[in-house]
């Protein structure tokens, strides 16, 4: 039973924060290297010891900058979410987050990057297809309001509001309304354009003899509370929440995932990281997520190598 909670959870977590597709860079000059966390196993990311990506030529979103205050940027933004399904489980993500301060007043636009699948050695490994990843990342999440306790950023309390992002379905409130079912599918989407409902993740699980695909859909909400202890490197608290429905597999071996509870542990954190010069590899005066990918190790840790 341990062993097939471990795949559930998996599935449930692949969207535990907003995600978008967008980007920009606004704010250059003192992006600071703050050194690695410790990190107990590596994910399948790029890093700064390998060569760099293919980066699409992605261009800058015309904000006007004028009067910006010292938070305007493009940060690396890591959540690590806590939760349990029997047993204790750890995943994150990497999103790109724009921010441009006036005052008190935040605009913010965050895309997510990187979605990491819990991987259980022997048990279970999950991945999103490719066509899978490109639905996530075409989520575009914009926040607009006075976020910041302070118009001097350094001391002030980051509050922006819940974000909450549905993935392979079709609701009239993304807050509440219930996802579609194996049952009752009619709100599903094909998201991934692959002819399957929600999204597709490839699974390699002791449950099954050979690797299969389920299709899900999802719903998360995250809430970021923090203060900017520096306006290059700073973190805080996440309230995330968790909500996911599958909607068929490739085999029944799978079926397991329909039928465990997700819930998620206090202690869900998030560390945002400026990011530059350093990261803009294709110069073009904008980090991109391929960008953020890239550098995940280096500015986060171990985790993030391949």
């Amino acid at each position: 039973m341990v062993k097939r909670a471990a795949l559930l959870v998996s599935l449930a977590l692949v969207s535990c924060g907003p995600s978008a597709d967008s980007y920009a860079i606004l704010h250059e000059g003192h992006c600071c290297d703050a050194g690695p966390r410790d990190a107990n196993r590596p994910r399948d990311v790029g890093h700064m010891d390998v060569g760099p990506p293919d980066v699409p030529p992605e261009p800058l979103e015309p904000w006007d900058t004028t009067g910006a205050g010292p938070l305007t940027g493009i940060f690396a933004l890591e959540v690590t979410v806590l939760a349990n399904v029997v047993v204790d489980l750890e995943t994150r993500q990497l999103y790109r987050m724009r921010l441009l301060q006036n005052g008190t007043h935040v605009q913010a636009r965050i895309q997510a990057c990187v979605i990491d699948l819990a991987t259980i050695n022997g048990v279970a490994s999950l991945t999103f297809t490719q066509a899978a990843e490109d639905a996530i990342r075409s989520h575009i999440l914009d926040f607009d309001g006075d976020f910041l306790s302070s118009a001097n950023p350094v001391g002030a309390s980051f509050t922006p509001p819940r974000a909450v992002v549905v993935i392979g379905a079709s609701l009239a409130s993304q807050a509440s309304d219930p996802l579609p079912t194996m049952m009752d599918p009619a709100l599903a989407i094909d998201e991934d354009h692959d002819g399957h409902p929600g999204v597709s993740i490839d699974a390699t699980a002791v449950v099954c003899r050979t690797p299969q695909q389920a299709y899900a859909a999802f719903r998360a909400t995250v809430l970021l509370s923090g203060t900017i202890d520096d306006v290059d490197v700073f973190g805080g608290m996440t309230d995330p929440t968790v909500d996911q429905s599958v909607l068929g597999y490739s085999d029944p071996c799978l079926s397991i995932a329909n039928s465990l509870h997700v819930t998620v542990r206090p202690g869900s954190t998030f560390h945002a990281h400026r990011v530059g010069d350093t990261e803009d590899l294709d110069h073009n005066g904008n980090v991109s997520c391929p960008e953020i990918a890239w550098a995940g190790a280096r500015l986060f840790g171990n985790y993030w190598l391949r």
